[in-house]
């Protein structure tokens, strides 16, 4: 199992290793492309406009911008949504249902603010097996795909990327291991 996890701070091609009865396992962090956007792939979002070059509206603030488009966030209806759905951010349980809803908001804003600049993203933690050398299993064979990295609540990713690594280590030895069987019977 692997015991030292990733930093704080992870980047793409990042990898922790270990030995286990002698086959040496590989964790790598690869970017994910096809997670999508936040907003998009997950509930408890404010809304979010496409790609415009219209005037911010009422109640909106410029989440991102590229030259002469931008992409709005709808802060006054997500305090809305947030009361409705109960949403709220640190400190938990304090202030009113109003102030814990636009706490949410304002938390929510900054979460995919800061993916827009590239801030945080999702991710992959692929696990391989080599013995002696030889790579017994495919780079992303044993993955788990999705998941946010360098999130910026400040926790890190560390935890739960070794939780993942660890997770795929049963099923990449087994697999590393009816291929070395394969190749001797052949």
């Amino acid at each position: 199992m692997f015991t030292e996890g990733f930093g704080k701070y992870v980047s793409d091609g990042d990898t922790i290793k270990c030995t286990v009865d002698g086959f040496e396992l590989t964790a790598t962090v690869h970017h994910d492309p096809d997670a999508g956007m936040p907003w998009e792939r997950e509930d408890g979002h404010g809304p979010v406009s496409e790609w415009t070059s219209r005037d911010k509206q009422p109640g909106e603030r410029v989440l991102s911008s590229d030259r002469q488009s931008k992409r709005f966030y709808n802060f006054a209806e997500a305090v809305e949504i947030a009361k409705r759905d109960g949403w709220d951010a640190e400190p938990f349980g304090q202030g009113t249902a109003g102030e814990r809803a636009a706490r949410a908001a304002e938390a929510d804003f900054k979460a995919l603010k800061a993916w827009c600049n590239d801030e945080w993203t999702y991710a992959g933690v692929a696990v391989t097996v080599e013995k002696e050398g030889v790579r017994l299993t495919g780079k992303y064979d044993h993955a788990l795909w999705g998941i946010e990295i360098n999130y910026p609540d400040g926790t890190g990713p560390n935890p739960y990327l070794l939780e993942v690594a660890n997770e795929e280590v049963s099923e990449a030895l087994e697999a590393a291991k009816a291929k070395i069987a394969k190749l001797c019977a052949a």
